[in-house]
């Protein structure tokens, strides 16, 4: 019975575990250029992810309803269901692992629309006003 239940254990560890990661502040730059993010937005991307996620993949805010490196909302941008949603046209849970190719894709989506609107996409990220406003070039500094 014993062995029953931490084989269960084991089990369930195994399959709630998905491939997630969290970068160097370094690494996520060089990663944001290999997906042609412009160079004058690099620090203030890396900026909002350091304070959005501390860089972790993995990162869901189970009260705002916030996924991943770049903590996208579930209100407006992907799907919480299996079912591809949002405007992102996303299932929310694709931002939970290591490849941050779609976050990046939708967050640029977002800074787009929210650019249109406000004329600030970076306003879409509460941590922009906060932490990321002005200077922040200390993000890419040594990268």
């Amino acid at each position: 019975m014993k062995n029953q239940a931490i084989l269960i254990f084991l089990l369930s560890v195994l399959l709630n575990q998905t491939e997630s990661k969290i970068f160097e502040k370094c690494e996520f730059v060089k990663t944001l250029r290999s997906l042609e993010v412009p160079d004058n937005q690099l620090a203030t991307w890396t900026c909002i992810a350091n304070y959005e996620s501390h860089f972790d993949t993995k990162a869901k805010n189970s009260n705002t309803g916030d996924y991943g490196i770049l903590q996208l909302s579930h209100l407006y941008w992907c799907s919480d269901s299996n079912t591809p949603g949002g405007d992102c046209h996303t299932t929310c849970s694709q931002f939970l692992n290591d490849d941050i190719k779609d976050d990046v894709t939708c967050a640029r989506h977002i800074y787009d629309v929210t650019q249109k609107q406000s004329g600030n996409g970076f306003s879409a990220w509460t941590t922009y006003n906060q932490h990321c406003k002005g200077d922040v070039s200390s993000f890419t500094s040594g990268c």
